[in-house]
């Protein structure tokens, strides 16, 4: 392992809870400006969408194909670049997904068809969703049990921040460069990543040969078949896929519901739209404190009691006393975003801890069930109007409860097979494996 990653007093156990070097700042920073391509990447041109529109000649339902495009794009990238990066490493198939993000960037800057745009973002999508999952998988190379959650909470602190300023951002840069000059900027950020992996990552590869050597089988198939076949996994992969759609299906309608039910005006809407993200990441700061002080496992348990409450308050305010107005759907959602915040870094250190050497393939799935609940049930909450509140909240009360059994089930089977903070029981498996195989040629 490289010098970046090394524990100070020489001893390097592969990650496996080692103490980074000091120069783990730099680390921080470039994984950092890796987790904020996704959000700049998806929602800095949003304020774009009549412009485009007017440009390419298309309608309001073309503009919106190019965000789904990237939704799909995402999902496709999560897929392919976990498994290749538990392969041969993370950092080579960063960089070459960067490039196609830099290229798919400069395509959609010069597109002149609405289809071409569609296709640009479509593979945009693949670059920036291959950068977070292998942003987590390096985090997961790195640590695991209460540093590792830790670490991913701070992290997102990062996403929340630029989830709630890209829009806005993309909103004054758009007076200045027009939406062409949206991609250009995007360009001009991928390059930087670009060098930031080829200066940094590549030279500090984090899940080394010696690493990669401890797999007994290089197949995707086989990663993909022992994720699906753990039950700790599986469970809280499905609770977080279950909540991002309960998520999903409040955002897909929110501007409808705050601005055409409650007559907020753009400006007070994107307030309330950041108060959200500010919660999400202040919930996420909270879980990073519980787990330090106990375990992402309590951290789980109690997320799971905080969102089944928040959604029964909102199901309560929105069905039951409509008199309450906008403070009856806003306050319980601002509930249920802290508890999302709270939950979602847990879920991922718990599900990645016993798949270090798979860890790519592992942030792959998370990332995939996430986009696949919020494309399967973010619509239904449409279908059945946007006239009052209460469809949203009864499909996301939906979601919750569902997510909220997974959580304790998987919570539970964490708490069985957790026998020691920290611990990487496959990986030591397959180690003290190796070292009985090797043993015999020493003595001989």
């Amino acid at each position: 392992m490289s010098e970046l990653y090394r524990d100070p007093q020489g001893q390097d156990d592969g990650g496996r809870g080692a103490r980074p070097h000091p120069n783990i700042v730099v680390l921080v920073c470039a994984l950092v400006m890796l987790q904020v391509i996704w959000p700049l990447t998806m929602d800095l041109y949003l304020p774009a969408f009549t412009a485009i529109r007017g440009d390419l000649g298309t309608n309001e339902a073309g503009v919106q194909l190019t965000l789904t495009a990237a939704f799909i794009g995402m999902g496709i990238g999560q897929l392919v670049s976990g498994p290749v990066s538990d392969a041969v490493g993370r950092a080579r198939p960063l960089v070459a997904m960067i490039l196609v993000y830099c290229a798919a960037t400069a395509s959609c800057a010069l597109a002149t068809s609405i289809e071409g745009l569609i296709a640009g973002r479509a593979l945009q999508g693949m670059g920036s969703a291959a950068c977070a999952v292998l942003a987590i998988a390096i985090v997961r190379d790195l640590y695991t049990g209460r540093r590792l959650m830790v670490f991913l909470a701070r992290l997102s602190i990062a996403s929340g921040v630029f989830v709630v300023l890209s829009p806005a951002l993309g909103a004054q840069l758009l007076q200045v460069v027009g939406w062409r000059g949206l991609f250009w900027v995007l360009l001009g950020y991928g390059v930087v990543l670009l060098c930031v992996a080829g200066g940094i990552l590549l030279r500090n590869e984090t899940h080394t040969v010696e690493r990669r050597g401890l797999r007994t089988s290089m197949r995707p198939r086989d990663d993909y078949r022992s994720l699906v076949r753990d039950g700790q996994f599986r469970s809280l992969a499905l609770a977080g896929g279950f909540l991002f759609a309960a998520m999903m299906s409040y955002m897909a309608g929110s501007a409808f519901l705050l601005q055409d039910l409650f007559a907020l005006s753009a400006t007070e809407y994107a307030l309330v739209f950041g108060a959200q993200g500010a919660l999400m990441v202040v919930g996420a700061q909270l879980g990073g404190v519980i787990a330090q002080r106990s375990s992402p496992v309590l951290v789980i348990r109690v997320g799971a009691v905080a969102l089944v409450a928040a959604i029964g308050l909102l199901v309560s305010s929105v069905g039951l006393a409509p008199g309450l107005g906008l403070w009856g759907l806003t306050g319980p959602i601002m509930a249920f975003t802290l508890s999302f915040g709270l939950v979602s870094p847990a879920i991922q250190a718990t599900a990645l801890e016993h798949h270090g050497l798979r860890a790519g393939t592992a942030a792959s799935l998370l990332g995939a069930s996430n986009m696949a609940g919020a494309a399967l049930i973010a619509p239904v909450s449409g279908a059945f109007g946007l006239s009052s509140a209460l469809p949203t909240a009864v499909v996301m009360a939906g979601c919750v409860l569902v997510a909220a059994a997974l959580l304790v089930d998987g919570a539970r089977k964490a708490a069985g097979t957790s026998k020691t903070p920290g611990s990487d029981r496959e990986e030591v498996g397959r180690r003290d494996t190796v070292t009985a195989h090797r043993e015999p040629a020493r003595r001989a």
